[in-house]
């Protein structure tokens, strides 16, 4: 035991010399993923506000039949009018961000109306436009087919239940949690497993293929330390690793939901989502996560340190881990579709069953059962992957391959 702790607090002082493992490990999870999920939500926060405070150019066709449709649009604010002589005008208009949509009502349209016959306009803009201005423009034309229905209604006296004799009112029975956590509950667990990952990677290939090409892995072989005490040092080293880098995330994500809480009103949509985002990293569920990850970890510490020692240098042993990014990355994408779910089936699926899992946790929608076979499967397979490794370790070519 007192050599596997050697061995353990020689390379976690390797590491801590090594500034590109601590920035991959720490730095990158603690503050550019906060600073990211920040700088997105302030953007959000100040679109949708220079959404509700920007004008809305409307340019009309004049032919003598727009001005009812020009009187309902006067009231409405945060709109300029303006006249525009011809179809060939107004898209010359919007081409050149003149205006923002043109409406065109075509001869009869008031007449058609007054008698109850069926008509239309057409409205013409570009799918480029801002996606706030466009939403408006299709709210204004909402409002407007209603505004003519209720007049015909009215004129000739008929209630306007005639177009809706029955209504339906809906109740969400889910809480604001499990609402924001369908939503951001399968971003989240990607950026915990990449982390994870990424803080098992660097150091596995340090700690393996980078002695060999320094020289000092025969040094620890001939040493006291048995083979499997040196493996179970550099192991422990590598997982503590990919711990701390999940942990990491999560803690830049604590960190993102106290800025923004401070940053807006309880009331404010932000405001209301920091609170929510604080009720999902509850302790209860942050156990629940960590405990999840753990054997993950494992499971990546073991199979990371077992590719490193078969390369016969640091290049080799990054271009066999690398692409080990894909096969994980694809699982963790499926579980962020919709109507992909924790159960019993997909809870023996390896990363699918850690993304669906930290889904749910993250939701508040988690049950026991495919929980606890999530946790059994995940320490099945991190049993698996370090009885490979140990035996991978245990062979002389590989450990002195090149």
């Amino acid at each position: 035991m007192k050599n596997i702790f050697t061995i353990f607090s020689k390379e976690i002082k390797d590491i801590l010399r090594d500034k590109r493992t601590l920035t991959v490990m720490l730095l990158i999870p603690l503050v550019v993923y906060p600073a990211i999920f920040i700088g997105i939500t302030k953007y959000m926060t100040a679109q949708n506000e220079k959404a509700v405070a920007e004008t809305l150019r409307i340019g009309i066709i004049s032919n003598g039949n727009q001005s009812d449709f020009e009187t309902f649009v006067s009231t409405m604010p945060n709109t300029k009018i303006s006249a525009i002589s011809d179809t060939t005008a107004a898209k010359e208009a919007i081409l050149s961000d003149s205006i923002d949509v043109a409406y065109f009502f075509p001869e009869g349209f008031d007449s058609a109306v007054a008698k109850l016959q069926g008509t239309g306009f057409q409205y013409f803009y570009t799918s480029t436009n801002n996606e706030f201005e466009v939403a408006i423009v299709e709210n204004i034309n909402t409002v407007y087919k209603q505004a003519l229905v209720k007049k015909k209604l009215a004129q000739i006296e008929v209630s306007e239940t005639v177009l809706e004799p029955a209504k339906s009112i809906s109740r969400n029975l889910a809480s604001a949690r499990e609402q924001l956590g369908s939503v951001i509950g399968g971003i989240l667990p990607y950026f915990f497993i990449i982390f994870c990952m990424i803080g098992c990677m660097y150091p596995a290939i340090d700690l393996a293929a980078g002695e060999k090409e320094r020289g000092s892995l025969e040094t620890l072989l001939v040493s006291s330390a048995s083979r499997i005490e040196i493996y179970t040092g550099k192991l422990m080293t590598v997982a503590l690793s990919g711990f701390l880098s999940a942990m990491a995330s999560i803690v830049g994500l604590i960190i993102s939901g106290q800025i923004i809480g401070s940053d807006t009103a309880s009331g404010d949509e932000m405001g209301q989502i920091a609170k929510v985002l604080a009720d999902i990293l509850e302790p209860g569920s942050i156990i629940m996560m960590l405990v999840i990850l753990l054997p993950l970890n494992i499971f990546f510490a073991a199979i990371t340190l077992m590719l490193s020692i078969y390369a016969r240098t640091f290049k080799e042993a990054q271009s066999m881990i690398t692409p080990l990014m894909i096969l994980i990355v694809f699982p963790t994408i499926i579980g962020m579709l919709p109507g992909v779910t924790l159960d019993y089936t997909t809870a023996l699926i390896p990363i699918l069953n850690v993304s669906l899992g930290a889904k749910e946790i993250i939701s508040g929608t988690i049950e026991t059962g495919p929980l606890l076979l999530t946790y059994a499967a995940l320490f099945v397979y991190a049993a698996i992957a370090l009885i490979i490794s140990v035996r991978f370790f245990n062979n002389e070519k590989n450990i002195l391959r090149g």
